[in-house]
Order: structure tokens, then sequence, then C-alpha cells
């Protein structure tokens, strides 16, 4: 028996799409269509893609969609192993769609141990899309339940700053699981409790901080697909603060894991929206931060005079910090980081010298707390004090690397390990210098190869 795709259409409905305008998009019947959502029929595999490009889903969600008795519904399922509809992408863009999207994440123990697929494309740029394009609307309260005073939702933002000091000096291991709990407390205030509007947009900026730090934590832990769905959980939930400037941040997040995941293209669009979004809120740390994040994405696309153009604004933004302005967030950004960014980018596009000069100003000029961010920088030097030119030196390199070690041995960073593991292999064929071998015998238990 043939059950209704009750998803494919609600995915359609929240697009604002009839069966008439999908079929139009697609260049289909209408019929076509809806023999689709009654589940008579099912789109050809050429078909596809083209589907999925028009409700911005993935392939794979969209093959979720489709399959016969997984309404969206289904995610109230027991069973751990059963595909999930994908609301983190799906749900509208209202107060109502980012605590739906904050109870997937933070509501249920089941989802969190699903593998999320990285996603790429369309799927990744519609978030930005329809945080730029939709007005943010009122937000809703609880019709019952206890009252949440705005210094309960204070409090939530100071514990976010400690969590951030202390992923800065242990890594996302240890954070992630502390910041998934705040979160799924925050989700079950805006979606129980009741309060005032002020009270209400706190929330939903502690609910967005949170977002940006799980994400990054779970990058950090080697889950790149749950990083992606809570940075759009935490944009949709900026968005519902009609915090622009924090949204833009987190886009430039999501930039940053795009391209670091070989999405380039997608993370200068999703740049260049957070830009045009924050036009008129924007502060000097934040569009030092996204030129710097822009910088990266232009160099791994090896598009060297963007990369160099974007390097130069995110300069001369540093320049100009004024930290009574900035908000707690972007506490990280400053010269050392972006002076240390642009050398990592220049290391990438193959100016080993000039990244080796960039990278060790910007170390230097490294706060102590800042030990993750050391360790990587430091980690990169070394990379770059063994590419041939004037700068290699592999006894510097072997010296850096002991440096790489001694700092990571506080971290619990699956990024750190395995660009300690990267480092390793580079420098395996020069074990013949002594200061190499020594660096060699210590790394190989870490890095475990």
């Amino acid at each position: 028996m043939k059950t209704k795709r009750h998803g494919l259409a609600e995915r359609r409905e929240t697009l604002g799409h009839s069966q008439e305008k999908l079929a139009e998009i697609l260049g289909m019947e209408l019929s076509t269509v809806g023999r689709w959502e009654r589940g008579e029929t099912s789109p050809q595999p050429w078909s596809r893609p083209r589907l999925a490009n028009a409700l911005r889903v993935s392939l794979e969600e969209l093959n979720r969609l489709l399959a016969e008795g997984q309404p969206t519904e289904a995610r109230t399922s027991d069973r751990s192993d059963e595909p999930v509809a994908d609301l983190v992408l799906s749900a509208p863009w209202s107060h109502r769609g980012t605590v739906e999207t904050a109870v997937v994440l933070g509501g249920g123990g089941r989802v969190k141990r699903r593998h999320f697929v990285f996603l790429t494309g369309a799927a990744l740029t519609a978030p930005a899309h329809q945080w730029l394009i939709t007005e943010p609307g009122p937000l809703g309260s609880g019709l019952s339940g206890r009252r949440v005073s705005a210094e309960l939702a204070d409090r939530f933002l100071a514990m976010i700053g400690e969590l951030r000091a202390m992923d800065d000096v242990a890594g996302g291991g240890p954070v992630l699981s502390l910041a998934e709990q705040e979160f799924g407390v925050v989700t079950e205030l805006l979606d129980q409790a009741s309060y005032d509007e002020p009270t209400g947009r706190r929330l939903h900026v502690a609910l967005a901080e949170l977002g940006q730090l799980c994400g990054w934590a779970a990058y950090d832990t080697g889950q790149p697909g749950l990083a992606q769905r809570y940075h759009m959980a935490g944009l949709r939930a900026a968005h519902s603060a009609d915090d622009r400037p924090l949204g833009a941040h987190l886009l430039g997040s999501m930039a940053y894991t795009a391209a670091r995941e070989g999405q380039p293209a997608e993370a200068v669009t999703l740049i260049d929206t957070a830009i045009i979004g924050v036009r008129g809120r924007e502060t000097a740390s934040l569009l030092a931060s996204l030129y710097s994040r822009q910088a990266y994405a232009f160099a791994t696309l090896g598009d060297a005079p963007g990369c160099t153009a974007a390097i130069s604004k995110a300069r001369t933004h540093v320049e100009h910090l004024s930290r009574e302005d900035d908000p707690p967030w972007l506490y990280w950004v400053g010269p050392a980081e972006v002076t240390a960014g642009a050398g990592r980018c220049l290391q990438k596009l193959g100016q080993a010298n000039q990244a080796a000069i960039m990278l060790e100003e910007g170390i230097a000029l490294f706060d102590e707390p800042f030990v993750r961010d050391r360790t990587n920088y430091v980690i990169h030097l070394a990379d770059a004090r063994t590419r041939p030119g004037k700068q290699r030196d592999l006894d510097a390199a072997a010296g850096h690397g002991m440096t790489a070690i001694d700092l990571s041995e506080s971290l619990d960073s699956t990024r750190g390990v395995a660009r300690l593991r990267d480092l390793y292999h580079q420098m395996t064929p020069h074990a013949t210098v002594p200061a190499v071998g020594d660096f060699l015998d210590r790394a190989q238990g870490l890095v475990q190869v």
C-alpha cells in the first residue's frame, strides 16, 4: 500500500510553492508532482538533483522525504537507526521553526548519535539566503510553565563565555557535551516556559551562541555534518532574535567549515551573504573575521589575488578594533589571529617564505590562554619550515613540532591530532636530521601512526 509523502509536501509548502509552481520550476507535468507526493510514483534518478535543488535539500535528505512511509514526524521513532527528516533544513524561518530545529538537536539523544551527512551546494547556501531575505517575526512564548527572568537568561550568556574560554585551553572534546547540555536547557525553556519579548530575545541569543559553540566543538572533534546542523540552528536563533551581527558570525563559521571540507566556492558565497546582510550593523572586528575567512576560502580555491585582497581588508579592519563595541563572541579577533591566519592562507597558496614570516609574527602576538590556536599555527609554521625555499630550516621545524606537542598535551582536539599527523608524515623523509628524528620519536605515539 502506497503512503502519502507528507514530508515532501511539507517541504514544498515551507518554501511557499504550490504543486503547480514546483512543476513549473522543474519543467514537469502537474500530475507528476502530485503522484510523487501521493506515493504513487518516484522521481527518476536523473531528475532527483533538480528536485533537491528546487526544494533546497541535499540528495540524501530528498531520498528520506521520498522514502515510503517516512513522513517528517518519523523523528519521534524509538529506533536509533531509522532515518530522520532533517528539520534543521526544512523547518520554517520563524520562532516556532527555530524552536523545532533546536528540539531536534538538543532534545533527543538519539539524534546526536545519528550520522549527519556534510551538506554541499544549494543545501549549504540556502539557509544563508533565507537568513538574508526573511524578516524576523514576533517571538512566541509558552502558555504554561515557569516564568523565565531576564536574570536567568543573562546567566546563560555568562556561562557561555566560560565555555568559550574552556574551549580555547582544552579543545572541543570536553566542551561539546557541556555545551550540548546547555543548548538543550535553553531549548526547553524556549519551548515550554513563558517569558516576555526582551527575555525571549536574550534566550534566542544564548541559543545562537550555543549553536556556534556546539558547532565549533563538534567540528574540532571530527563531526563536520553535526557542526553544520548546530551552526544552522544557531543562525536561525540569531535570526529570530534579530541579531544580524551574530548571524553573520555564524555564517563565517559555516564558511570556514565549508572551505576546510572542500567547498570553498560555497564558503565565498556564505561570506558574501554575511557581509551584505550585516551592512550598517557591522563592527571592525566582525569584518576582520569575515574577511579572514574569505581569504582562506580564496586560498583554498587557489585564487591568489582574491586572497591577497581579503587579507588586506582583514588587516585594515583589525587596525580599527574597538573592544567597547565588540560583542563577547568576537573576543578572539585581533592582530594575532588575523596575522597568523594570513600566513596560513599564504602557505596554502605555496608562498612558504612569506607564510613563515607572517606565522611567526602572529604566533608571537597570541595571549597565553589561546592554547589551541597557538598549537595549530605552530604546526603550520613547522610545515612551512620544511618546504623548499629560503625559509627552509629543518632544525627549526623540528623545534616548532616539539612546541606543538607540548602545547597539545592539554588539548582534546581531533583536528589538532590530524594536523600533527600530517606534520609527522611531512617530516618523515628528513628523519636523518637529528632534531627531526627526535621529533618523530616523540610524535609517533601521540599521532598513532
